[in-house]
């Protein structure tokens, strides 16, 4: 079979829906455009199609593939995106009789999920960039294609893995090209407005940009392999900001990798390379790693947003998840943050297994210690690939993959389905979650409301008719 034209396709997430949000702008799909410079690089002729850029639904998708000439259907998933997968893939099946391969994390995590409930024919298992391109060439036979599972004569099989592309500096530039570049510009991702150097007239151009896979910590929540983490040279990371901000005039770089630096050596050469680039930059950080000083540095070469993945202030719900941080750290990052203006971005989940009334009342209280307004919590959702999903399946509150998956594809909002760990009620769960985050709220905003009444009294004490006068311009 002369395989020539490939259609990559990235779906819009089910959970949007009809509620389609009109954003200027979009995370970049690198996967996909690391894959599509690979193929082109080898010879075939490659579309793209970014649905969730594009906003289209998986029926206006399926009426555009109907006008497109390709001869193999490439499809980049997440877990969440299962049932439109299936929908997509047996519409080409029976419409266009065209073969279809998925990669993603839904392939690499749910192969034999995928390939036993839908008509995809071939799934690829972690790196798609070198093992597209051998499958493509190898489409009759793929029994030597590493790094790939497939349909047999009613059986599904799984060929040896392929190993990791060790360099990450040997990737060559994604394929920019091919998309429509106007769309991942000018996300306000970091609230970077909150950075006084940034003013409203600024001509903002937002950019994600990864640069690092694999991780090397074990949260049993997380899906990311532990096993395989790279990362670019700083000198790469910085060539390509370079690239971006000459080509596409993008001058905020936010970097969507779990973890980007490891020590303050690496944040200190990078804040040298990139110094009188003009780049404002926001990242995730882990308070293990934070130190005053490697924060500090982070700030003055252009830093504008800092996340930490805190999860919890109970140690023993951090203990549980394996997250190897102590409360204690993530005090201390916090306050360093906050006393060198850099703004944060908590992530929190509620109903770990072990949450309780106490563990509850302990992340209230961190965040009162720390003096911050918290942010809205996620409820645990054990996804495959993760050692908690394992768990759960073991437990018997996943008993249907396919119908736990489609759930958690279609429910949508603070609302959506979850799987109850704690002794709470279900019914009562959701309520819990919102009048905790309505505690650490009150408990931030009435500190400084006092704060502000305090120090209006001291000035009302000090010069009484002043600041009459001055309240009363106001």
């Amino acid at each position: 079979m002369r395989i020539n034209k490939i259609l990559l396709l990235q779906p819009l997430h089910e959970k949007l829906g009809k509620m389609i949000i009109k954003r200027t702008s979009f995370d970049f799909p690198y996967g996909m455009a690391w894959v599509a410079k690979f193929l082109v690089d080898s010879g075939f002729s490659v579309e793209v199609m970014d649905a969730h850029a594009l906003q289209i639904t998986k029926e206006e998708v399926m009426t555009e593939l109907l006008k497109r000439d390709f001869d193999v259907l490439g499809i980049s998933a997440f877990c969440t995106q299962y049932n439109t997968v299936k929908i997509i893939s047996s519409f080409v099946k029976k419409k266009l009789k065209k073969p279809v391969i998925i990669g993603g994390p839904l392939a690499t995590h749910s192969a034999k999920l995928v390939l036993k409930t839908t008509p995809v024919d071939i799934c690829v298992i972690g790196e798609g960039e070198i093992t597209m391109v051998h499958l493509l060439n190898n489409l009759d036979d793929p029994s030597n294609v590493l790094g790939i599972a497939y349909k047999e004569e009613g059986k599904i099989v799984f060929t040896p893995p392929r190993p990791y592309i060790e360099n990450l500096d040997d990737l060559p530039r994604p394929a920019y090209y091919l998309f429509e570049m106007e769309r991942y510009l000018n996300r306000d991702y970091f609230a970077p407005q909150k950075d006084k150097s940034l003013k409203v007239k600024d001509n903002i151009r937002q950019m994600s940009l990864i640069v690092a896979r694999g991780c090397p910590y074990r949260c049993r929540f997380c899906s990311r392999n532990f096993r395989g983490f790279r990362i670019m040279s700083i000198e790469k990371i910085v060539e390509e900001i370079k690239y971006l901000k000459e080509n596409f005039g993008v001058n905020i770089i936010c970097f969507h990798d779990d973890l980007l630096f490891t020590n303050e050596k690496q944040i200190k050469k990078f804040a040298f390379l990139i110094e009188g680039m003009d780049i404002k930059w926001s990242t995730q950080f882990r308070v293990n790693l934070a130190t005053y000083n490697s924060l500090k540095i982070m700030k003055e070469s252009g830093c504008i947003g800092v996340g930490f993945g805190i999860e919890s202030g109970s140690q023993k719900i951090l203990d549980n998840m394996n997250k190897m941080i102590t409360v204690k750290q993530i005090e201390n990052a916090m306050m360093w943050c906050k006393e060198i203006n850099l703004p944060v971005k908590t992530c929190l989940i509620f109903g770990y297994p072990g949450e309780n009334r106490k563990t509850i009342q302990e992340t209230v209280d961190l965040f009162k210690r720390i003096d911050h307004p918290g942010r809205k919590f996620l409820f645990i959702t054990p996804y495959p690939g993760s050692a908690l999903y394992e768990e759960a399946k073991a437990q018997g509150k996943i008993k249907d993959e396919a119908k736990y998956l489609t759930s958690i594809e279609k429910s949508t909002g603070r609302h959506r389905k979850f799987i109850n760990f704690t002794k709470f009620p279900d019914d009562q769960l959701y309520n819990i979650m919102r009048d905790t985050e309505r505690k650490i709220e009150r408990n931030y905003y009435k500190r400084h409301l006092d704060k502000f009444l305090i120090q209006s009294l001291q000035r009302f004490k000090k010069r009484p008719d002043k600041f009459l006068v001055q309240q009363t311009k106001k």
